[in-house]
C-alpha cells in the first residue's frame, strides 16, 4: 500500500466539481496540493475553501497548450518540488448527435479530454522518473469502454485514454520504472456535466465523494482500472461486449434507455 502522506499531488480541473472532491481527499490524506484549472475565479474560490485543510496552491493553465503546460510544471517544480501523484481529471462534454456537434466543440473534447493528458504526463513524468517512483490517474469514462449516442466525440475521446492509460502502464513496466498508472472509468458523476441527461435503467447518478474515495484507494493499491460501479463497469461490460454479437449489444443498450439518456442533456453552463 503506497503512503500518500507528504506526497506533492496536482489535480486539473480543480476548479470545481471532481476536481475539487479529488483535491480535498489528498489533503485529507496528508498530501501538498497543486490545484490546475482554466477557469482562474473559480479556482481562486477554490483554494481559499481549501486553504484551511493543508498546503495547497493554484494554478491557472489551459492544460490542451502544451507550452503552457511546459510553463506550468516549471512553475509547480520551483513552488512545491516534484509532483508525485498526477491526476489527470479535467474533461469537458457537449451531447448531441454528430452532425448538429459545432466542429470547434468536437476539437475541443479530443484536446481537453484526450491530448492534454500527453502533456501533462511528459511534463510530469520526467520528475517521478527522477524521484523512482509515483502515480498517475487519468479519469475516463464507463462510455470510455460502452460508447452511446449523442456522444460520439466525448466517447472517442474517453476511449482513447482508455487506450493510453494502458499503453503507458505497460510501457512503465516494461521499462522497470515503478511508477503506477490508474485509468478510472466511473459511471454518470453528478457534478453538473451531464446536467439534464436522464439516468440508463437500474443506475443512478454518483456522488463525486464515492468516486473520489475509490481512487484514493486506487491510488494506494496501484489499481489499473477502476470502474464505479465496479462490476457492471469493470468486468459486465467488457465481458457482454467480447461475448455478444453486435446487434445484440445495441438491442440491450437500446432497452436499457441509453440510446435516449442524452436526448435531454444540457450540460454546465459555464463549460
Amino acid at each position: 500500500m503506497k503512503q500518500l502522506q507528504g506526497k506533492v499531488a496536482l489535480v486539473t480541473g480543480a476548479a470545481m466539481g471532481m476536481g475539487a472532491k479529488m483535491a480535498e481527499m489528498l489533503l485529507a490524506e496528508g498530501c501538498r496540493v497543486a490545484l490546475v484549472d482554466i477557469n482562474a475565479d473559480a479556482l481562486e474560490k477554490t483554494s481559499q475553501v481549501l486553504a484551511g485543510q493543508g498546503e495547497c496552491r493554484a494554478f491557472t493553465c489551459d492544460i490542451s497548450d502544451r507550452e503552457q503546460v511546459k510553463a506550468l510544471a516549471s512553475s509547480v517544480a520551483q513552488t512545491m518540488g516534484d509532483v508525485n501523484i498526477l491526476v489527470n481529471n479535467a474533461g469537458i462534454v457537449r451531447a448531441a448527435p454528430l452532425l448538429e456537434l459545432a466542429d470547434e466543440d468536437i476539437e475541443r473534447m479530443i484536446r481537453i479530454n484526450l491530448t492534454a493528458q500527453f502533456w501533462m504526463c511528459k511534463a510530469f513524468l520526467p520528475g517521478m522518473r527522477r524521484a523512482g517512483s509515483g502515480h498517475i490517474v487519468n479519469m475516463a469514462s464507463a462510455g470510455g469502454l460502452l460508447a452511446i449516442p449523442s456522444l460520439t466525440a466525448y466517447c472517442a475521446s474517453k476511449f482513447g485514454v482508455v487506450g493510453f492509460s494502458d499503453a503507458l502502464r505497460q510501457e512503465l513496466k516494461k521499462e522497470r520504472l515503478p511508477v503506477g498508472v490508474t485509468c478510472v472509468c466511473p459511471n454518470t458523476v453528478n457534478t453538473g456535466m451531464f446536467e439534464g441527461a436522464a439516468t440508463v435503467r437500474g443506475t443512478r447518478m454518483l456522488s463525486p465523494e464515492n468516486v473520489a474515495a475509490q481512487v484514493v484507494q486506487a491510488i494506494r493499491r496501484n489499481q489499473a482500472l477502476v470502474g464505479v460501479p465496479s462490476f457492471p463497469v469493470a468486468v459486465l461490460t467488457p465481458l457482454l461486449k467480447a461475448l455478444l454479437p453486435v446487434a445484440v449489444m445495441d438491442r440491450i443498450n437500446a432497452l436499457m434507455g441509453m440510446w435516449h439518456v442524452n436526448d435531454t442533456w444540457q450540460g454546465r453552463s459555464a463549460v
